[in-house]
């Protein structure tokens, strides 16, 4: 039985936006048409599930240790335990490494999750928590693209797992509108032919990259799936964007230079379609 006297709180993964954001992470989501979710990959829940004081041993300590990305503390606990790196230590049903994708972008917390990474099979980086999510998807929304880029090294196919209400990685990059991040992840996506892509989310992933002004992005986007060209949301999306087109400082001179391009590409889609 779970042990609501010793059991941490879950972490908040939405903790670093704005209420903005997290207002938009609501609207767009919910007003997308989902497929039922299937149930998540969760990790083991034998720490919960067994003796509070193992809990307070040992759960209690992992966690703050990931928080903080302080590997010294938490080696020895795991290699007593190896299998506590596949259990959840939080009532959302978050590991180590979950805890540890959502924190701050440090050099120690890089060292802790490389470190951890070596002490998990890959089959261990595909467990989701409560909401679905995988410590990929906590990354790519942080836009920690560092960790990203370990995760990935250990298992490419993370990219192919959907995260909370069937959101692709990709898709929650774009969400926070992270340039680096979405273009590391574009460019390990295979143009979007990979298992988990359809027509439906990869019209989602364009719109969401117009609407972060994430130009370069989109127009690579339309080109290698040229049929997402006759979205015409996508223009509507463009024409609320004047400065897409009309801008003169050199701040924004290349994103105008990006978003002239998508615009006149998804034109010419259009008309050659008709």
């Amino acid at each position: 039985m779970k042990q609501p006297g010793a059991q941490l709180a879950s972490i908040d993964e939405q903790k670093p936006v704005s209420k903005t954001q997290k207002d938009e992470i609501i609207v767009s989501v919910a007003s997308l048409s989902l497929p039922r979710p299937h149930q998540p990959n969760l990790p083991l829940p034998e720490l919960l599930n067994g003796p509070r004081e193992e809990y307070i041993k040992v759960g209690i300590p992992l966690y703050e240790a990931s928080i903080k990305g302080d590997w010294k503390s938490a080696k020895p606990i795991i290699d007593q335990k190896p299998d506590l790196v596949r259990c959840s230590i939080t009532e959302n049903c978050e590991t180590a490494l979950h805890i540890a994708a959502s924190a701050n972008k440090t050099k120690s917390m890089h060292d802790f999750v490389k470190n951890l990474v070596e002490n998990m099979t890959n089959e261990d980086l595909e467990l989701q928590n409560n909401s679905s999510n995988t410590a990929l998807c906590l990354a790519a929304a942080a836009g920690n693209v560092e960790m990203v880029k370990i995760l990935l090294n250990k298992n490419s196919a993370l990219l192919q797992i959907p995260g909370s209400q069937q959101m692709m990685p990709l898709y929650m990059a774009a969400l926070f509108g992270d340039h680096a991040m979405v273009e590391y992840i574009y460019n390990k996506s295979n143009e979007l032919r990979d298992d988990g892509w359809n027509p439906q989310n990869r019209g989602w992933l364009l719109l969401k990259c117009v609407e972060a002004d994430l130009f370069d992005i989109a127009l690579r986007i339309v080109k290698d799936r040229p049929e997402l060209a006759s979205n015409g949301n996508v223009l509507g999306v463009l024409a609320k964007k004047p400065y897409a087109f009309y801008g003169t400082s050199n701040i924004f001179k290349k994103s105008v230079n990006w978003g002239k391009n998508l615009y006149s590409f998804i034109v010419y889609r259009l008309s050659m379609s008709k």
